[in-house]
């Protein structure tokens, strides 16, 4: 038997349920793979409230992303070894194969080598977060030396993630978080410059910092925010929102646009691994960093195991977490 974690109706944590099924026999293609540990993101949280870019169709498992063992392969698999440890991709409908369970089975094609340099629960959300940054970050280089970087959310798991990449890539970095709770962490993690949005003026601080403005923001929050980022950038820099974790809706900030003459565009990580080649050339660039430790994903520091759930999501939406909430199997 296998524990997979569903939901038979949109709401909080406590509508998730553990059921017990026996797992399915090995199609072509298939692998089998033993979790050892998921990483839950702000995704998966806006599917269970019906929030999402993909619709729940009920009952629906959920999660997108973690690590685990390979158990098995059906015969015409090749590439991979019994007890090999690899990562999964994003599933090709979350409500019917969610990775939220102690046993998974997956199609060889969404499965991506673990990196050696990491444990598990670093592991468990190496890729997608470095994923993410990827297109921005270095298909496009607008990231590179000397360039100031905006980095809203800034404890979160990718925007943790950009801060360790741009640093690789010789940029400075401003994180700006809600509150000051989290300050000690967010400094340790190198962030070159920070701001209290509660208690500092957004656009005074960054200009402050830069001097004439920022080169280039990657922003997951959206909201009211992006009109003082939008006031922020530099004359033709870009801002990227790639996220909307202010759920109070995201006004376009026409004039600030205008005004400052920056770029507003939107990307989600569905375009990167939906592109095999691309996809390949991100895991060929990011498997040495790894390995060496030039860059590094964070994991939270609470502990969860499959059996409280319930509490790792609510952990996640306190906004208390410092990186990815890791649950192990």
């Amino acid at each position: 038997m296998t524990h997979v974690v569903k939901f038979h109706e949109f709401g909080g944590p406590d509508v998730l349920k553990i059921e017990s099924l026996t797992p399915g026999e090995l199609g072509p293609g298939d692998v089998r793979v033993r979790m050892t540990a998921i990483a839950l993101n702000r995704a998966n949280s806006l599917f269970r409230g019906g929030n999402y870019l993909f619709k729940a169709t009920f009952p629906s498992r959920i999660g997108s992303e973690g690590i685990g063992i390979v158990e098995a392969v059906a015969p015409d698999v090749t590439g991979l070894e019994i007890g090999q440890r690899v990562n999964l991709l994003p599933p090709d409908s979350e409500s019917e194969s969610g990775y939220t369970a102690d046993i998974n089975i997956v199609q060889k094609e969404k499965i991506l080598p673990a990196s050696e340099g990491l444990g598990d629960r670093q592991a468990a959300t190496a890729w997608i977060p470095f994923l993410t940054v990827y297109h921005l970050f270095v298909e496009r280089s607008l990231v590179g030396e000397g360039l100031w970087v905006v980095l809203p959310a800034a404890s979160s798991s990718v925007s943790l993630a950009a801060n360790s990449l741009a640093h690789h890539l010789g940029a400075k970095t401003i994180g700006i978080t809600r509150t000051a709770a989290k300050i000690t962490e967010l400094k340790a993690a190198g962030y070159d410059a920070l701001v209290v949005a509660e208690i500092e003026d957004v656009t005074a601080r960054i200009m402050e910092i830069t001097g004439n403005g920022a080169d280039f923001v990657f922003d997951p929050v959206g909201g009211s925010q992006l009109e003082k980022l939008a006031a922020s950038v530099k004359p033709g820099a870009e801002i990227n929102v790639y996220g909307v974790l202010d759920p109070g809706g995201t006004p376009l900030p026409v004039f600030q646009l205008m005004n400052s003459g920056a770029k507003l565009s939107c990307y989600t990580v569905y375009e990167l691994i939906s592109d095999p080649d691309r996809l390949s050339a991100a895991v060929a660039y990011y498997l040495p960093l790894f390995k060496a430790g030039d860059i590094a994903p964070t994991a939270d520091d609470r502990e969860f195991t499959l059996g409280d759930i319930s509490g790792a999501f609510r952990h996640l939406e306190s906004n208390s977490q410092f990186g990815k909430v890791i649950v192990t199997c």
